[in-house]
């Protein structure tokens, strides 16, 4: 690469914010994202995922190789993105509005001459 993820690093440090970084996939689906209920010593609890912390937190995300996600995970961001600033947590039956100073950095590499690359 030319250093896209590492421009967004840099920014966060000089700009003291905390940032998250997800490595996208066609593996990855909304529960990577969001969250899930995870295995406890007393059962299950829910464990925030990357960009519900960072959401709640108003802090950065890097969402890494955006073009390699599936769908559904893409079509998932819209409300985070547009005018709704908030994303729905089907799981919790809660919306969580984007707290102020949130970010959503995406990154791609190109998709010609790069194999399992999708544009």
């Amino acid at each position: 690469g030319v250093g896209k993820s590492a421009l967004v690093g840099h920014l966060a440090k000089a700009t003291g914010r905390i940032l998250e970084r997800v490595n996208l996939s066609e593996h990855t689906d909304a529960a990577d994202l969001i969250g899930a209920d995870l295995p406890t010593n007393d059962g299950f609890a829910w464990a925030d995922g990357p960009l519900l912390r960072a959401v709640r937190a108003g802090s950065w995300i890097l969402l890494d190789e955006l073009n390699l996600a599936p769908q559904p995970v893409l079509e998932g961001l819209n409300a985070v993105l547009d005018h709704r600033a908030a994303l729905f947590v089907p799981q919790l039956g809660e919306s969580v509005k984007c707290a102020p100073g949130f970010r959503l950095f995406a990154t791609q590499n190109p998709t010609g001459g790069v194999a399992g690359r999708r544009a």
